[in-house]
């Protein structure tokens, strides 16, 4: 093969999707803030509600109405999701990439130009649709373009992407930060510019070839479609490895198609086909829940007082800026290494490393205490609750090691497991319900974290967190496989047996 130049061309523009996904995240402390879409404290006036109209208002949100708003982009993931389960394996992943691009586009827009709040609900909703989409097609593209040997590396190096989104998202939140009100605004319009490059991309990238095959296969008792679809694949084929050896792509494409015709067999397949695979499914699903209910989306919901009781005062850009800077770190060496260590080891690391650090602000969270005297924790603001000097510096020590753990396993490895488990039969019907299940249990977490702290405590929340730790650890020993070196059809065979088992197809492709 005369290089993978164009494989990692194609990368950066399907996983634009993802720097997109990780834009929202790093941009929403910036939006829901006051002096921004929240009204500041000196503000004297009639805040506005959901029917006023006007680009110089600003709203009071309660803490519900917080939540709920920065939980919007995740509804339309999940609702873009469904979408996905039933049309994924018809549109095919160049098309969910476009119309992923096509809504972040006009979700941004909606937003940013939006001068009623109910407008600005729709924009970030329909920009969170986009999410689904992209996030959906993104790991299963790389991993069908990608060969084994950099499939690892490219499928986590869109986490990698995801950080740097969120690192963009803090920037030019920050940018803007100084034009009252209308600041949010200009900085959601930014991700317009990322989206239109990401569309205009996208067109000049072929088609899965993979997926091609698969339809191809699919297309057996018609001839004419089947050699259509088969060219296109040979051409997508010759295009993602820079081929000039002829022979050597129409050996892989056969190897493709035998496998294609195998995995489908005779039956007539569809979305509930996907249950017919219990064993992909419980590894796919199981580890996105994991991902989310071991804490991820609710520990950093206590790093601004972490880093205040640390004594580095109320700056939530200096606690932004310095986990975003860890979580790259630790992102680009699972890139770096995931195709040399494997999945499982970094996993049990990473969820170690997590596992430590939840101790740690398990234990230094019994020691909190109030400023205001006479007063309980539980009937403490949060401006006013403490650690003592030692316990402060250990919980941002642990902070970071949390966040490292995320990014060294969870992170990264869950989207690369859940592109590589499911047979090509299913697979874009069976990643879009592992995408609803990471982004339905996300929403969860983030929507009950404040009803779980006022039952059980900060303390206890992370001792839970820990509990669901060790049922993660127990997970990857019992059920997780190493994938590592294996191409997409070897796992299959590994994973469903004889179901998958490649057959001498009885339809060979001219080439």
């Amino acid at each position: 093969m005369a290089g993978l130049r164009n494989v990692y061309i194609s990368f950066v523009f399907i996983a634009s999707g993802g720097l997109l996904f990780g834009y929202i995240i790093g941009l929403n402390s910036n939006v829901v803030t006051t002096g921004q879409l929240l009204c500041a404290d000196s503000f004297v006036g009639t805040a506005g509600t959901l029917t006023s109209v006007g680009y110089k208002q600003c709203y009071q949100f309660s803490a519900l109405e917080k939540g709920f708003f920065s939980s919007l982009n995740l509804i339309g993931a999940t609702i873009s999701s469904l979408v996905c389960f039933r049309f994924a394996d018809s549109l095919g992943r160049k098309l969910e990439v476009q119309i992923g691009a096509v809504l972040y586009v006009l979700g941004a827009s909606i937003a940013a130009l939006s001068p009623v709040l109910w407008g600005i609900y729709v924009g970030f909703t329909v920009y969170g649709l986009g999410i689904g989409f992209a996030m959906h097609a993104a790991p299963v593209f790389i991993a069908e373009i990608a060969p084994a040997e950099v499939r690892g590396t490219l499928v986590s190096g869109k986490e990698a992407v995801v950080v740097l989104g969120i690192f963009l998202g803090f920037f030019f939140g920050f940018v803007f930060s100084s034009i009252d009100t209308y600041g949010w605004r200009c900085s959601t319009m930014v991700s317009v510019v990322f989206a239109s490059v990401m569309a205009i991309g996208i067109t000049f990238i072929p088609q899965s070839p993979r997926f091609l095959v698969l339809q191809a296969a699919r297309s057996r008792t018609l001839l004419g479609a089947q050699n259509s679809q088969m060219e296109e694949a040979r051409l997508a084929l010759k295009f993602f490895r820079c081929a000039t050896d002829v022979q050597e792509v129409e050996e892989e494409l056969q190897t493709m198609f035998d496998d294609a015709s195998a995995s489908l067999g005779t039956e007539v397949e569809g979305p509930l086909d996907t249950f017919k695979y219990p064993r992909p499914l419980v590894i796919g699903c199981g580890i996105v829940f994991l991902q989310q209910v071991t804490g991820q989306p609710s520990v950093l919901y206590f790093a601004t007082n972490i880093f205040k009781s640390a004594g580095f005062g109320s700056s939530a850009a200096l606690s932004s800026v310095g986990i975003g800077f860890v979580k790259l770190l630790a992102t680009l060496f699972t890139v770096w290494r995931v195709d040399q260590y494997g999945r499982r080891p970094l996993l049990f690391a990473g969820i170690s490393m997590m596992g430590l650090a939840l101790i740690v602000l398990g234990v230094a969270f019994t020691f909190q205490t109030c400023k205001a005297p006479d007063t309980s924790v539980a009937n403490c603001d949060d401006s006013d609750l403490e650690l003592p000097g030692a316990w402060a510096g250990a919980t941002v020590a642990a902070l970071m090691v949390y966040v490292s753990g995320y990014q060294v396993g969870f992170g990264p490895i869950a989207w690369l497991l859940i592109s590589e488990v499911f047979p090509l039969k299913v697979r874009g019907a069976a990643l879009s319900l592992a995408a609803i299940v990471n982004f339905s249990s996300n929403i969860i977490m983030t929507l009950t974290q404040q009803v779980l702290q006022d039952a059980i405590g900060a303390s206890g929340t992370f001792f839970g967190y820990f509990a669901m730790i060790l049922v993660s650890l127990c997970f990857v020993w019992g059920i997780v496989p190493e994938t590592k070196g294996k191409t997409l059809e070897q796992i299959e065979v590994d994973l469903i047996g004889g179901r998958g088992a490649r057959q001498v197809s009885l339809h060979r492709v001219e080439a």
